[in-house]
């Protein structure tokens, strides 16, 4: 089963947005999915978990400290990925999160700032020597100096960007507010285009292919 966290200590960049729409991506690829939501806010479990019903892939609310539990469970249950949502500002929790997990995603806004508030969450990653990746969120629709400038910075910094970018684009707040993924609400968008291209390189990584953040 592979475990796959989402984590960016910035708030606003787009992580419950992109945890379950990665999700939702996997489970239309084959896999039986679910998400742990570890965030008090539940934004995953409460808000959009609530709004999907059961539709798969179920979504359970889960406090950092009960995650290795709530993981073995999944497997015991035949689950084959597990995606998990955390909370910003919270260094212990992830630091509990990371010793439980194969693959960490971290995105990051095309932002000179956002990339230097992300030092931080690089650092947890790096000091508990997990395999990470970063995603470019709420990305213009073409290349400019910033995009160009956060994969330096980002390169700098150690953590590898997949080449596929998440943009910014209303239909993802609509999908969303409607307990769906955009690959669900509107399958011919951009948007669920490029969702599915982001999990297909995620998907080819494997967990043997991704260094540890260093």
């Amino acid at each position: 089963m592979r475990r796959i966290v989402l984590v960016q200590q910035k708030g606003g960049a787009a992580k419950t947005t992109l945890c379950v729409h990665l999700a939702v991506a996997a489970e239309q690829a084959g896999f039986k999915t679910a998400i742990i939501d570890t965030d008090p806010q539940g934004s995953a479990s409460a808000v959009w978990g609530a709004a999907r019903g059961d539709v798969a892939p179920p979504v359970a609310a889960v406090i950092a400290a009960e995650l290795r539990e709530a993981l073995e469970a999944a497997e015991a249950e035949g689950y084959q990925v597990v995606f998990i949502d955390t909370a910003p500002h919270t260094a212990p929790a992830i630091e509990v999160v990371a010793r439980t997990v194969d693959l960490a995603i971290v995105p990051v806004q095309p932002s000179i700032l956002d990339v230097a508030a992300t030092q931080r969450t690089v650092d947890l990653l790096k000091a508990n020597k997990v395999p990470a990746v970063a995603v470019m969120t709420r990305a213009p629709s073409r290349r400019d100096e910033e995009t160009n400038e956060t994969e330096k910075a980002m390169a700098a910094l150690g953590l590898p960007m997949l080449f596929s970018w998440m943009g910014e684009r209303k239909v993802y707040r609509r999908a969303l507010t409607q307990g769906q993924a955009v690959a669900e609400f509107d399958p011919s968008s951009k948007a669920a285009k490029e969702i599915k291209q982001i999990w297909k390189e995620i998907e080819k990584l494997g967990t043997s292919k991704v260094k540890a953040a260093a």
